[in-house]
């Protein structure tokens, strides 16, 4: 993303390696961006609801490991965010079983909500996974349905792009094992995520996409 390498990995394989080795205890930080659309994919600024974050485990018994809880909103560009400051420490790094964690997301209406009805909720949810290979830590991340997100890998920063937003929702996260993230970087994946059709101008950093049809999960 910002001062892009000669060599820039935009790799179907969605894999990316921590440059962490076994036997080094990874710190590494989670933080998603999201963009609210309406029907016509027009941007949300200002929608409020109340948002949950739980880190779940993969695991038979879906034990909840982390969670966050509270009333927010988009800002005027429609964007809204959260953070997972160690998130390596829910994926069993230092042990030879890695484990995976699902995170879910679940946007409920309150009374300030206009973009969701009353009684009516969304559900995403993303499979975060470890594996070791060559002493290097590989991960993945999948949607609900197993499809995996595209993966962009810069030196110690790397980023998730969903291709195939669910509805009022566009995703990304980036993670880096030297934290903290810096603002830089978190613009840069918003370009990244940003509908072609959204965005005037050439391009002058990052990679754009086009803002493909998705499906969504509400219940």
């Amino acid at each position: 993303m910002t001062q892009i390498r000669k060599v820039l990995f935009l790799v179907s394989a969605l894999l990316f390696t921590l440059l962490v080795s076994a036997s080094a205890q990874a710190n590494i930080e989670l933080n998603f961006q999201g963009l609210l659309t309406d029907s016509n994919k027009e941007i949300i600024p200002g929608a409020e609801f109340d948002f949950t974050v739980k880190l779940i485990s993969s695991e038979l018994g879906t034990t909840e490991l982390w969670s966050s809880s509270e009333a927010t909103s988009t800002n005027e560009e429609g964007w809204f965010s959260f953070s997972i400051p160690e998130i390596s420490q829910y994926l069993n790094l230092d042990e030879d079983v890695k484990k995976s964690v699902v995170i879910r997301m679940d946007f409920l209406p309150n009374s300030k909500t206009t973009w969701l009805n009353k009684g009516e909720d969304l559900m995403v949810t993303y499979t975060l996974t470890p594996t070791m290979k060559d002493d290097a830590l590989y991960l993945k991340m999948s949607r609900m349905e197993g499809s995996e997100l595209t993966t962009h890998l810069e030196d110690h920063l790397y980023a998730f792009k969903d291709e195939y937003p669910f509805a009022y929702l566009t995703g990304g996260f980036l993670l880096t094992d030297m934290p903290p993230l810096n603002n830089n970087s978190i613009d840069d994946l918003k370009q990244w995520l940003l509908p072609e059709t959204s965005v005037k101008g050439p391009a002058t950093r990052g990679v754009r996409g086009t803002f493909p049809k998705g499906g969504y999960r509400k219940h």
